[in-house]
């Protein structure tokens, strides 16, 4: 047997003259109190009827939190009916059951938790994803109560809002991420899962790159040492010389990267182990910046480490791609110049040179490979780099062993 009731808590008045209004729940003669957070005067309360006097909006939230409380006590009356701890019966009126959290709640949760491992980019991916499906739906509801139907009416509401198809995909993957995740904690079933039936549809797109010629003449531009562009001509250069690098893991490398004649980092993003050799080109380059924690001394240490690193790395990436753009205002390139398209000139120059996707993708994790990319792209577009030794074996750790690759460049 199970008695819930609003009370006033009359074991301590405070100075004001009012008592602390709680819930009083009863089971097997065991007495436990919750709080409401408010306080009242005796004279203001019916104890009869459990209400506040003359307070129709109080009276209107602590009749929902009684359901609510009426609800889990139920529950738990049925899970255990024996129940003779009294603080595990309170956690379990507090604390939320998995059918009463919201994907809102979930999903706010979710972008906390990124945050605090230091996922900030893909925290931000997260919120933005959430505020734009917010604008469409209610996500203030539990997981249950969205359905698949309403999965193909956010779609239309989407499109017909002027969102692109691959944008919408952006969305829906973090929205069924976010379900994924639920379902995992046990928040939901499996069985509830609206995107079991539903593919998210993408649109091809065009790769932005330029061409051989334009690359070509990029490296040649006579850029003074004094030109507000000089530092971000040579961002531009690294971004192709170092294998179509990610302009943030570009912005993060430090002296310690560079060992034995080459760049080794991780991947900011995947955490995967890059290794490139490290030409004379390439350090004729480097040599252009004026390091601090950094190589290219572009970002500080109180940025890097910030909990607002995102938007200064983001901020550092606009002003780059303002002066690549100028910069490719003076070749009057056709494509816009941007950190995006020196990466992608890099793949799309693989794919000429007629390696597989999955072979582009396989040399971004192994050295070999990359290294009979490296200088073919540079033969492709005619620049010229002086000075590459002679690199006559590379170690393989897999095979335990050197094996010959090649004599001359």
């Amino acid at each position: 047997m199970a008695t819930l009731s609003l009370v006033l808590d009359k074991r301590r008045q405070k100075k004001d003259g009012t008592y602390p209004l709680v819930f009083q729940v009863v089971m097997n003669s065991l007495p436990i109190k919750i709080s409401t957070g408010l306080s009242v005067l005796e004279n203001d309360f019916d104890t009869l009827n459990g209400v506040i006097k003359k307070s129709t909006v109080l009276n209107d939230g602590l009749f929902k939190l009684e359901l609510t409380y009426r609800k889990r006590l139920q529950q738990y009356c049925l899970m255990d009916s024996k129940c003779s701890n009294g603080n595990d019966l309170k956690n379990y009126l507090l604390n939320k059951t998995p059918d009463e959290v919201t994907i809102e709640e979930f999903w706010d949760n979710t972008i906390v938790e990124l945050r605090n491992l230091g996922r900030l980019g893909g925290a931000n991916i997260y919120a933005q994803s959430k505020v734009r499906i917010g604008k469409h739906i209610d996500l203030n509801i539990p997981f249950r109560k969205f359905v698949y139907r309403d999965l193909l009416t956010l779609e239309q509401q989407m499109h017909m809002a002027g969102i692109g198809t691959n944008s919408v995909g952006v969305y829906f993957r973090t929205f069924r991420a976010i379900c994924n995740r639920a379902i995992k904690e046990d928040v939901i079933n499996y069985e509830w899962y609206p995107f079991r039936k539903y593919t998210i549809k993408k649109e091809k797109t065009t790769p932005r790159v330029i061409s051989k010629n334009e690359l070509s003449q990029y490296f040649n531009l006579d850029i003074p040492l004094d030109h507000s562009s000089f530092v971000y001509w040579n961002v531009g250069k690294l971004l192709f010389m170092l294998r179509g690098i990610n302009i943030t893991d570009l912005l993060l490398l430090k002296k310690t990267n560079i060992k034995k004649g080459r760049v080794i980092y991780k991947r900011a993003k995947t955490g995967k182990l890059y290794s490139i050799k490290l030409t004379e080109a390439m350090e004729a380059v480097f040599a252009t910046f004026t390091p601090n924690e950094t190589l290219l001394g572009l970002v500080t240490r109180e940025q890097i480490e910030s909990i607002k690193r995102k938007e200064h790395f983001n901020q550092r990436i606009k002003v780059t791609n303002h002066h690549l753009d100028k910069l490719g205002g003076l070749l009057a390139l056709e494509e816009k110049l941007t950190t995006y398209v020196f990466r992608h000139t890099y793949d799309n120059a693989a794919g000429k040179l007629g390696y597989s996707k999955d072979l582009i993708a396989t040399t971004y994790r192994r050295i070999f490979l990359s290294l009979i990319y490296i200088f073919d792209l540079f033969s492709l577009f005619s620049i010229t780099f002086t000075n590459f030794y002679e690199f006559n074996y590379i170690y393989c750790e897999y095979r335990a062993a050197s094996l010959p690759f090649f004599r001359t460049i």
